[in-house]
């Protein structure tokens, strides 16, 4: 199975467009989305509106970055195959070098 690398640039500008969208939005908040507290009963419909939304996107965002941490799992697990299956081949290739080295 050949690591999917293709998948995971592809992912990488979206990733770090999320995350610094979320930072941007931490750092700035709009009125609408700051944290105050609401000096008439009317508006706490809007905040729990806006804490909805919010609470929304995080959600999508956790199922995006749990789908891509998944996909980079099998890639690990891939390479590691891999791995193993070429320190084996190389011990063989040592030792086939070895036995022909000292074979009289």
């Amino acid at each position: 199975m050949a690591v999917p690398w293709t998948q995971i640039i592809q992912w990488a500008p979206q990733i770090i467009g999320l995350s610094r969208d979320l930072l941007n939005r931490q750092r700035n908040p709009k009125t609408g989305e700051a944290l105050v507290r609401p000096a008439d009963p009317d508006s706490v419909p809007a905040r729990v509106a806006a804490l909805e939304e919010n609470e929304r996107r995080q959600a999508e965002l956790v199922d995006r970055m749990a789908a891509q941490q998944a996909e980079l799992s099998k890639a690990v697990v891939v390479l590691h195959r891999r791995q193993r299956g070429l320190i084996i081949a190389v011990a063989v290739l040592a030792i086939g070098l070895l036995w022909a080295l000292w074979k009289p």
